[in-house]
């Protein structure tokens, strides 16, 4: 037995880089077989790489409107093989024309933070490839020309439901299969239907394997040499997220920053750099979600102020200490 096949992954893993929710997958286990997890001495589901492979090719044609009935009990090879009929068929319905090397999947990347892991996920697997790098989701609309990508991959510090529906929106003018959402915080309630859109959530942080095996279906997409149709379907236009009070201090340290101190500890012997700044990361994407959940519930506004306010105080001392490393290291940004 190799050393993939050696390797399990829990079934909230699985849920996370398959994009199917932990409970349909039981439910497609139990009626239709889909996989046989192994199971631990405790009990407890363990899947292989190669059971993560064949739901992300069962989602995605599922995605693509297959009955899970009706192709639960085809083999991986047959599975692939209705994946590249589908995206033939829309091929040749649109005339589509491949302006990128067949055999690739052409990935668009917003965020700073997620950026190295989908760079290392790129650089060791040949069938992934980096069109283009952004900083917002309105940079890669004006930069990115629809049917030039075929993965989104996407960075959100909070997560709610009419971001799923403008992630939607940028599904469908960009022409892409689909969306990897990489995300801190999020309700429950949020998360769980995205087993049936066309969106992978992935909660931070999350490395290169992570970016991988989540990318697994879109992969053999692009080695069957598919490519999605280009669609310009506009969506609706969202207003940004409020400005924080003016009684709560700017930040020092940019997110960019952030990510290069984070990047410190391979060069220098202190560590508190990168904890910092690691630290740091989480304080902001709590501090932003705090500030949202103040304006979105007004049952409950003076807690999640007073939340908002507190992390806010909690990273001006944050930034303050990592200031003061840097100065004692001589680090300059």
């Amino acid at each position: 037995m190799n050393t993939h096949e050696d390797e399990f992954f829990e079934i909230s893993a699985v849920a996370r880089l398959t994009g199917i929710s932990s409970h349909v997958l039981r439910v497609w286990e139990r009626r239709y077989g889909v996989v046989e997890p192994h199971r631990s001495d405790s009990k407890r589901r363990r899947y292989t790489r190669e059971d993560i492979q064949r739901l992300s090719l069962l989602k995605t044609l599922v995605d693509n409107g297959h009955a899970i009935g009706t192709i639960a009990r085809l083999n991986t090879a047959q599975l692939e093989e209705r994946l590249a009929n589908v995206l033939d068929t829309r091929v040749s319905e649109e005339a589509l024309e491949v302006a990128a090397p067949v055999g690739v999947c052409r990935i668009a990347l917003v965020g700073a933070r997620v950026r190295e892991a989908v760079r290392a996920a790129a650089d060791s697997t040949p069938a992934m490839r980096v069109v283009g790098e952004f900083v917002s989701d309105d940079e890669l609309l004006s930069s990115l020309r629809p049917g030039s990508s075929d993965l989104l991959i996407l960075e959100h510090d909070t997560l709610f439901p009419e971001d799923i529906q403008r992630i939607q929106d940028l599904i469908a003018r960009l022409g892409v299969r689909r969306a990897i959402l990489v995300y801190q915080f999020a309700r429950e309630d949020t998360i769980h239907p995205l087993d049936i859109k066309r969106i992978t959530a992935l909660r931070a942080p999350v490395d290169a394997a992570e970016i991988q095996l989540a990318c697994i279906a879109d992969i053999q997409l692009a080695l069957r040499s598919g490519r999605p149709v280009s669609s310009t379907t506009g969506g609706e236009e969202h207003r940004p997220f409020p400005r924080p009070p003016a009684d709560i201090p700017e930040r020092i340290f940019s997110d960019e920053q952030l990510v290069r101190i984070a990047r410190l500890s391979s060069v220098v012997k202190c560590e508190c750099p990168q904890h910092l700044a690691n630290l740091l990361s989480s304080l902001v994407a709590f501090e932003r979600y705090s500030e949202q959940c103040e304006d979105r519930n007004p049952s409950d506004a003076a807690l999640h102020g007073y939340l908002h306010r507190t992390t806010a105080e909690c990273r001006v001392g944050m930034e303050a200490a990592l200031s003061e490393v840097l100065a004692q290291e001589g680090i300059e940004l």
